[in-house]
């Protein structure tokens, strides 16, 4: 937690290839979606393999042209982005090009934030370079802070760990949520004028309960429009924080477009607590979620795993991706 690249994540938290192949893994066409929401009867569930990168702690440093060369090797098709890595969409679009990987969802900072897009001023850049990248998706991975609760983030106390944050983060109020939803209803808006959608992604905190017996998810799908915001769902958090999946699908609807398939090994004792141990060997239950993946709407399912690694990253997302391959090839 004193990495400070994992605590801008926790705290501050297409290009298409034309082969075969790729044709062949394609994620459930729209209409057998639609089909399936209109007759309740679940459509085929094809998991087209992608993975957040954020699983790998890369920096500007690394290798990132061998390393998506690697992970396609494994067998993934789409990547989302953590960030841009101090280089230019062109590039990093080149490089993806290169590894025949496509990257749908790039995940944005509500302010400005060191190596990554924010939604701060004019978003023509950000729509230019998502576009660059064939991205159709920006995802919101934290709420707008409040400065009482950015301010102690940006700089921390002597001392400052997990538990100190997460003590802030519990802290969010029911007006905070409100200006959240206000924001992603004002950017949503702007990024729908040039082609592409928002979503916001969840932690553990956004279920926090609330006065009025809501809580900051609640808050968030209750105050934006559906026309503009949609919602990508981590499993592990959301597991971690002891939520219902069902229940979840459920309130979400046609707007959950976007999974994070996350695993947890206990659930949490804390709203920053997140026990991420390799996909199948934790406590999510696998086959009520291909089942509830085959009512949705879903598009894009990323693989992501958090530190820490029994081994490392590279080999925890061979093991993830050797898992969900044999569990979605038995649906």
């Amino acid at each position: 937690m004193n990495d400070p690249l994992l605590l801008s994540r926790r705290d501050l938290l297409r290009i298409l290839t034309t082969t075969a192949i790729t044709a062949a893994l394609i994620s459930a066409r729209p209409d057998e979606a639609v089909a399936a929401a209109k007759t309740g009867s679940p459509r085929p569930v094809r998991w087209v393999p992608g993975i957040q990168l954020y699983t790998l702690g890369l920096t500007s440093h690394d290798d990132l042209a061998g390393t998506f060369k690697q992970l396609a090797t494994i067998g993934y098709v789409e990547v989302e982005l953590a960030g841009h890595y101090e280089r230019s969409a062109s590039d990093l679009q080149a490089a993806l090009y290169d590894a025949r990987l496509r990257c749908p969802a790039v995940h944005v900072s509500t302010r400005p934030e060191a190596g990554r897009w924010d939604l701060s001023g004019d978003l023509s850049k950000l729509a230019s370079n998502l576009k660059t990248l064939g991205s159709h998706y920006a995802v919101v991975s934290m709420p707008l802070l409040p400065d009482r609760i950015y301010n102690v983030l940006q700089h921390p106390p002597a001392g400052f760990d997990t538990a100190a944050a997460s003590r802030l983060y519990a802290s969010l109020e029911l007006d905070d949520w409100k200006r959240t939803a206000d924001l992603l209803n004002e950017k949503g808006a702007a990024l729908a004028k040039r082609g592409l959608r928002l979503a916001y992604h969840n932690h553990g905190f956004e279920f926090v309960p609330l006065p009025g017996g809501t809580n900051g998810f609640q808050t968030l799908i209750e105050h934006t429009d559906a026309k503009l915001v949609d919602f990508q769902l981590d499993i592990g958090w959301a597991v971690s924080a002891q939520q219902q999946l069902r229940a979840l699908f459920a309130l979400l609807g046609d707007r959950l477009r976007l999974l994070h398939l996350k695993d947890v090994s206990r659930p949490s004792t804390n709203v920053m607590d997140l026990a991420s141990t390799d996909i199948g060997t934790g406590i999510v239950n696998w086959n009520e979620l291909v089942g509830l993946v085959g009512h949705s709407r879903i598009e894009h399912m990323f693989v992501e795993q958090e530190t820490p690694f029994a081994t490392t990253p590279m080999d925890a997302v061979r093991v993830d991706y050797a898992f969900l391959t044999k569990l979605f090839a038995a649906t």
